[in-house]
């Protein structure tokens, strides 16, 4: 479960970016609590003072990162609201939310959003690592795993077509805007044009499958077997889009 990727006692943000020791779990922890700081939602192993370093030190309100962006969304979502009652799909979504926190959180991401059937998730931001795309692939390929069989059990019983159900992914990598946006309802997040591609992947993305914008696939060094690669059209674009399935 997502607690399992939450083991960094100090903060990894802090300490990589300033070389600043804030403590996040355990005894020495308890002065830092009294100033607001706490592990963050969307990574533990990171506090909620270098989620907004940008703001603290640099005095604005959003930066531009160059970032790798996750959508997973499942796939057939409308069709399980109707056939499971409201105890069973609780349980699924439970189950998807805290799987995807694993599995972003071990691979050093941001868990950003998490809305009805789908979550968000960023990739060089706080922590950064030159590989960063290869990371959020690596993420997609393990929630992927975590939930193919699960979802198969739990849905078993239903008598629905499983090949239309499963968690369809998508990526895409470059320069974002990341920071707070609105006033009397604030949301910190990334957007974007890059934020926007990977949006419209995972919505064309079949039943298991990952789909990488061309930019992301490019940045990657080998793959075996390769992926394939496809012409897909999305929402917004005049033209098709490539992509790479994995």
């Amino acid at each position: 479960m997502a607690h399992e990727a939450a083991t960094a006692k100090l903060c990894r943000g802090c300490w990589e970016q300033m070389h600043v020791p804030i403590v996040l779990r355990g005894p020495l922890a308890a002065p830092y609590r009294l100033f607001g700081v706490r592990p963050s939602r969307m990574n533990p192993n990171i506090c909620t003072v270098c989620e907004k370093m940008f703001e603290l030190v640099m005095r604005r309100r959003a930066i531009e990162i160059e970032a790798t962006i996750l959508f997973a969304d499942i796939r057939g979502y409308t069709t399980l609201t109707q056939a499971m009652d409201a105890t069973a799909l609780s349980r699924l979504l439970n189950f998807f939310y805290d799987e995807c926190a694993t599995a972003i959180w071990l691979h050093d991401g941001l868990l950003n959003k998490a809305i009805g059937d789908s979550v968000l998730a960023i990739f060089n931001f706080p922590l950064r690592h030159a590989d960063h795309t290869a990371r959020a692939l690596a993420a997609a390929r393990d929630i992927q795993a975590r939930c193919h069989e699960h979802c198969r059990r739990e849905l078993a019983g239903y008598g629905l077509d499983m090949s239309e159900l499963g968690v369809g992914v998508g990526i895409d990598r470059g320069t974002t805007t990341f920071g707070e946006f609105g006033t009397t309802h604030t949301d910190l997040t990334a957007v974007g044009q890059v934020v926007n591609r990977a949006s419209r992947l995972q919505s064309v993305a079949g039943p298991g499958e990952i789909l990488l914008s061309e930019t992301a696939w490019r940045t990657l060094a080998s793959a075996d077997p390769p992926p394939e690669r496809r012409e897909v059209m999305l929402k917004g674009y005049e033209a098709p889009q490539i992509a790479y399935a994995c």
